[in-house]
């Protein structure tokens, strides 16, 4: 677990270099070489008496003339990396067109990234999409307020007040503050925040310290600060006793909270007088009230119970294995270090045995053998 703590802002290569301590260097080179030719390394720079990570990225090509959402998008869609690094960049690209087409009223397809249509953007999103795969940061992340700095800045559009209109529509919602120092936190910093959906937080235990160092020298350290946290989360756990309901109910209750919650469990039990009933019990990191609401009015339950719970971690990571020419991911699960669990992903390997008509079983072992 992650906090970020942007008190001078934030952009993507302030946040790549702070990220950077947490994953593979060479592993998160290689993803972003994959798509431009650029040559990248980590320096460490003083900034107000601290020291940082500096990310700096030479190119390899004479000129960039991309600056269109469409032609950013095609840049991505044609990459050979890998699938959820792929599909978060995009994302992530999606977001900053999107807020352009809103404040401009225009539609997506005619974005023209004219302050960030440049190839270190592309550097940006591709390591912010490996950092925030590999570290499983999208909605499992927290963060301090904001310094979006302060003043006016020259667009193509003319001068607007900071943050800057793109900024500002991608920043709805966040706690933010204002500052002397000008620019700080910049569309694409905006965006890759508005994908990771990290939640405020206060009290909190850490145990390192990582700082990603902006351009800029200001009066303050310009740098973005990383606390890794303690792999302690808090969730809730939701119960309630049914005895007077069908299979076809839980069936589709389950449906519509698969894909909002952590799991859900049946569990036969029996009440008063020896009645046959399920206890539902459901794990959920936020928003309790919503889910217990919904269980209520698709079961008519009168009351859902919620406790909260700490809960201890492990590291999670992904690596792939390629078998008969595709791509398999295997999660890997850690402490301290020590390695506790591996195991492939179960919906590749559905999709591979179906497709190749081999046990899904073997398949496990194969993927074992190749890690």
């Amino acid at each position: 677990m992650f906090l970020l703590d942007p008190f001078s802002g934030i952009s993507g290569d302030m946040f790549i270099s702070a990220m950077s301590d947490f994953v593979d260097k060479e592993e998160l080179f290689r993803a972003i070489k994959k798509v431009i030719d650029v040559d990248l390394k980590i320096e460490r720079v003083n900034k107000k008496g601290i020291l940082a990570n500096k990310l700096i990225v030479k190119k390899n090509f004479e000129s960039f003339n991309l600056n269109t959402y469409k032609e950013f998008k095609e840049l991505i869609e044609r990459a050979n990396i890998d699938k959820d690094i792929k599909n978060i960049a995009l994302s992530i690209l999606t977001l900053l067109a999107e807020a352009e087409a809103k404040v401009h009223g225009i539609s997506v397809d005619k974005v023209h990234f004219h302050e960030i249509g440049d190839y270190d953007t592309i550097v940006d999103i591709l390591g912010a999409a490996y950092i925030i795969k590999e570290l499983n940061l999208k909605d499992n992340c927290y963060y301090k307020p904001i310094n979006v700095g302060g003043g006016f800045i020259k667009i193509s559009h003319g001068t607007y007040p900071i943050p800057a209109p793109a900024t500002a529509e991608l920043l709805k919602g966040f706690n933010i503050f204002f500052s002397n120092f000008g620019e700080l936190t910049t569309p694409t910093g905006a965006a890759i925040l508005r994908y990771i959906n990290p939640k405020p937080l206060d009290n909190f235990t850490y145990i390192k310290v990582s700082y990603g160092a902006g351009d800029k020298d200001l009066e303050i350290p310009n740098v973005l600060r990383v606390f890794k946290l303690k792999d302690v989360e808090d969730i809730y756990i939701l119960e309630t006793n049914v005895d007077d309901i069908s299979p076809e109910i839980l069936g589709y209750l389950y449906e519509i909270l698969k894909d909002k919650v952590k799991d859900i469990h049946f569990v036969p039990i029996f009440m008063k007088k020896n009645r046959p009933a399920y206890l539902i019990r459901v794990i959920v990191k936020n928003n309790p009230e919503e889910i217990a609401k919904i269980i209520m009015r698709e079961t008519g339950t009168l009351g859902v119970r919620i406790i909260k719970y700490k809960r201890f971690i492990a590291k999670r990571k992904f690596k792939e294995v390629k078998i008969y020419g595709e791509r398999v991911r295997v999660k890997i699960g850690e402490i301290d270090g020590e390695q506790i669990m591996v195991k492939p992903e179960y919906e590749d390997l559905k999709r591979l045995a179906k497709k190749l008509n081999k046990p899904l079983k073997d398949l496990y072992i194969e993927v074992l053998k190749n890690l």
